[in-house]
């Protein structure tokens, strides 16, 4: 198993301003994932790898009992302050998605955004996730797609870049594959993961295009209201083509 970081802090993984497609997409992929969940009052919701505990604090206020699990120490604390901020106690507990302690069959939903590639075993991870859960209830992932649409084009862009002789500026581009992760998941895999484990309910593709080289500037020299009836549209057809997505939201059910 790899090296479990437990001083991880996301404080430096997005710049200060967000271009218009980053900022889209960061919120839709919240809005998806709750959609997905659809959390009911005085139901058992685990979020693993709960990060800043910020889909704690909305999923809590539709009267779900929420409990998060996450494994750095420094991004626990962030969640505690989210949650003191907003005048709630709920339980965030520090552990990791491939042991999760909780007793097998309480939960009514699991939801995991956008941290199965931070851990070190998603297999096993997945298969905590799916042992937790009630025979009714469901486990929700929302991942980043590394064979987007948009990441396709980016690759192609900077292949006809290297072949006319223009030197890569970045020391890393979007569509590789990030120190933190460990895996790079893709429509195909996340879904064959899934499948291995339950029954796939609902998938649903988020946005689209997103960090395509030259996408954000354009799109943050458009008019505001432009900007957003043009993320809207390809965030439209992202979900039916999930594939193509930037961000992938799963949703299964025990077998």
């Amino acid at each position: 198993m790899n090296k479990i970081d437990l001083t991880w802090d996301d404080n430096n993984v997005l710049p200060d301003k967000l271009r218009p497609d980053v900022e889209f997409l960061f919120r839709r992929m919240n809005e998806a994932t709750i959609e997905m969940t659809n959390p009911g009052p005085a139901e058992h919701i685990l979020d693993v790898g709960c990060g800043r505990a910020m889909d704690i604090v909305n999923m809590s206020r539709s009267g779900a009992i929420m409990i998060g699990l996450e494994p750095s120490f420094v991004m626990l604390a962030h969640a505690r302050e989210s949650l003191k901020l907003d005048g709630q106690n709920t339980a965030v507990l520090q552990a990791i998605g491939e042991s999760i302690p909780v007793v097998p069959g309480s939960m009514d939903k699991v939801i995991c955004k956008g941290a199965l590639d931070h851990f070190a075993d998603p297999d096993k991870a997945l298969q905590q996730m799916v042992a937790a859960v009630k025979p009714v209830g469901s486990v929700i992932i929302a991942i980043a797609n590394f064979e987007s649409l948009g990441f396709k084009i980016g690759k192609f862009i900077f292949w006809c870049r290297s072949v006319l002789g223009i030197k890569n500026p970045y020391k890393r581009l979007p569509w590789e594959l990030p120190p933190d992760h460990t895996l790079k998941f893709d429509y195909g895999l996340i879904i064959n993961m899934v499948k291995e484990h339950m029954n796939v309910d609902k998938v649903l593709g988020v946005s689209m295009l997103c960090s395509t080289p030259g996408w954000g500037d354009m799109l943050a020299k458009l008019p505001r209201g432009t900007s957003a009836f043009v993320l809207g549209t390809l965030d439209s057809i992202s979900r039916l083509f999930p594939c193509m997505s930037d961000v992938i939201v799963v949703r299964g059910s025990p077998r």
